[in-house]
Order: C-alpha cells, then structure tokens, then sequence
C-alpha cells in the first residue's frame, strides 16, 4: 500500500498535538484545555484513519480476491474496515 504524504503530514500534526498535550500534563494545565486538545488529537486521527482506508480500499479489495478471498467476503472485510473507522 502506498501512504502519500497528506497522510503521512496529518499523522505528524497528530504527533505534534499529542505532544503538547503532555506538555500540557507536565505543566499541570487546567483540565478542560487539556481534554480540549485530546478531542482535536482524536479527531486528526479519525481524519488520517478515513484518509488511509478511502485511498487503499479497492487495492484492499483487489489483493483479497487476488489472494483467494471470495468477492463477498472480501467486500465484508472492506466493510467492517469502514465501520471501524467509524
């Protein structure tokens, strides 16, 4: 699979974010801007998540049924993929 850099750029903001919020932790910042910043945290991942699966789905789908899995099976597996990412 192939990971462009929009995801790769989007999962280093996540990275960056996330370490703020410890510094956050360490500096011992008011609860509510730290939980603040955890919800945008969770929502760039829930972005980058979406991103991945949305590009590489039909190569998911395509290397299944490459690999023996049956069309339908292979779509179920693409389908509980999207649910997760959910």
């Amino acid at each position: 699979m192939e990971y462009n850099a929009k995801i790769v750029n989007r999962l280093k903001r996540s990275d960056g974010q996330l370490h703020g919020v410890l510094k956050m932790i360490e500096e011992e910042k008011d609860c509510t801007a730290i939980v603040t910043q955890l919800s945008a945290v969770r929502s760039s991942l829930d972005r980058a998540i979406s991103l991945i699966v949305a590009e590489n789905l039909v190569e998911c789908v395509q290397e299944n049924i490459k690999e023996g899995t049956s069309e339908e099976e292979s779509i179920q597996q693409a389908i509980n993929l999207l649910m997760k990412s959910r």
